[in-house]
């Protein structure tokens, strides 16, 4: 969810304009209103939003559902980082999503969650190749979560509050 640039620019919006209609929030966003209904439902299907319905318009708001345990957490580190960071500043969460957005990026991230361990002990953990272990580093690497040494992988958690509040999520 947090890979989409409309996604995330509705969310600067909302973080700034609580209780907006879609047509509002397609103005700021500069995209039609479909397009912006779509983002807004699938926002709300990650348990970033609450919707109002009063009469004929329905407002967004962003809060967390609580029966998406993802959902607080992520939600308040977006608040932090959107409060502090300009809009520019807004790929730094792309990559990090985009680093975590795949069931083997997780699950690498997982197995290092206890030490660095061998580019080999990952191939041999994941059941996977050496080309497609790489790929996936590389991509872990760009959105700053992985240092290699060698051989050696090491999990890190980068300082921005969306990368902390990721890696917060992936602990057991």
């Amino acid at each position: 969810m947090l890979t989409g640039r409309t996604r995330l620019r509705l969310l600067r919006f909302l973080l700034e304009n609580p209780n907006s209609t879609v047509t509002q929030l397609a103005a700021m966003a500069e995209i039609g209103i479909s397009d912006a209904s779509q983002e807004l439902r699938r926002i709300q299907s990650r348990g970033m939003l609450q919707v109002d319905r009063k009469g004929p318009y329905v407002f967004y708001r962003p809060a967390p559902d609580p029966q998406v345990p993802s959902a607080a957490p992520l939600l308040t580190a977006l608040k932090t980082a959107m409060k502090h960071r300009p809009a520019c500043q807004d790929e730094a969460i792309i990559s990090m999503a985009t680093a975590l957005a795949y069931p083997r990026r997780i699950a690498i991230a997982q197995t290092l969650l206890n030490g660095p361990v061998s580019s080999s002990e990952l191939i041999r953990i994941l059941h996977t190749s050496p080309q497609i272990l790489n790929r996936h580093l590389r991509i872990m690497t760009a959105g700053r979560f992985l240092h290699r040494h060698g051989q050696r992988v090491e999990l890190l958690t980068p300082p921005h509050p969306v990368g902390q509040a990721l890696i917060r999520l992936l602990r057991p």
